[in-house]
């Protein structure tokens, strides 16, 4: 595994053939002016529309973008896994391919890479930024899992940046939305500490989110249950942006 201050990109992308290019441009924009060595991994989750086309079209136009092909929707999850599985850098995020992050708040983001063993970033404002009833859902489903954990982070299902070899060893179950929360958790669990970051999200301006699909719903409820199995331990402490983390 490459050594220093590197980070793999992991696009999960589901017929976002509208909002793929601009995603990578964002990406690429973010990591320009930063010392980063990179890659960026883009896994077309058995996408019926143009999605792979386009990116495999705009190869030479990315430094460091690979693509890899699910034959058929697997899910967020089992994207993720594929992710981390082939990714080959110190740290690991991964960043939708629906283009909701713009390339300003991605900087900031991915400029703390190494500063804690967790980095996770939160909606900023939620409740200007999201519909309130999508805002209402997150912050329910935020404080569930701070309840069945004992943890009180501020959001579950932003971006997060984790250790590569963390991630390679977890054990991870679900495959839909509930995911990310599963990841995030049992990572804590190893962590010394973490570092939440504000980021500014601009939703998605192409294409309906996948989010409430059936399945995702049965995914995060099976998450949920997941979660209150696990022991309790005692919390990873916590840093903000901006200050020192500990």
């Amino acid at each position: 595994m490459a050594s220093g201050r590197s980070l793999a990109i992991i696009v999960p992308a589901y017929r976002e053939a509208q909002n793929i290019i601009a995603t990578l441009e964002n990406v690429t924009r973010a990591l320009a002016p930063l010392a980063l060595t990179s890659e960026i991994i883009v896994i077309d989750d058995g996408s019926p529309d143009s999605t792979g086309d386009l990116v495999r079209a705009n190869l030479s136009r990315f430094p460091g973008l690979r693509l890899l092909t699910n034959e058929r929707n697997l899910g967020f999850g089992a994207s993720y896994r594929r992710g981390v599985d082939a990714a080959a850098l110190d740290h690991i995020v991964m960043v939708h391919g629906d283009n909701a992050w713009g390339h300003e708040t991605l900087r900031e983001f991915f400029s703390h890479v190494g500063e804690s063993d967790i980095i996770v970033g939160y909606t900023r404002d939620m409740w200007r930024s999201r519909t309130w009833r999508r805002a209402l859902i997150s912050k329910t489903y935020t404080l569930l899992v701070n309840v069945i954990t004992g943890y009180r982070l501020t959001y579950y299902n932003g971006l997060q940046i984790h250790r590569a070899a963390t991630l390679k060893r977890l054990h991870i179950e679900s495959s839909g939305y509930g995911f990310q929360a599963e990841v995030l958790v049992k990572a804590l669990r190893e962590a010394r500490g973490y570092l939440e970051v504000s980021m500014d999200l601009i939703e998605r301006v192409h294409g309906d989110s996948n989010a409430f699909r059936l399945k995702n719903v049965v995914d995060v409820a099976r998450t949920l249950r997941r979660l209150a199995m696990l022991p309790r331990v005692s919390p990873a402490p916590a840093g903000v942006a901006g200050a020192t983390s500990r």
